[in-house]
């Protein structure tokens, strides 16, 4: 069994089981922090877009680097 890597921490790790994909978190805690970047991150995004919404394109750029 080839070792795969997580995707949170890049810790190597065996598959329990070879049916189905290939999971990308070592543990449940890996997934859980994961799942916590995810909402910020789509947050930020969000943010960043609403606050340079309507601006010029090189506004935006400047409006971004303040988060």
């Amino acid at each position: 069994m080839d070792a795969l890597y997580c995707a949170c921490c890049g810790r190597p790790f065996k598959r329990a089981s070879q049916r189905g994909p290939a999971p990308l978190y070592c543990s449940q805690d890996c997934r859980l922090q994961m799942a916590v970047r995810r909402r910020v991150w789509a947050g930020a995004t969000t943010a960043a877009w609403a606050a340079t919404r309507g601006e010029g394109r090189g506004n935006a750029y400047a409006k971004v680097a303040n988060f």
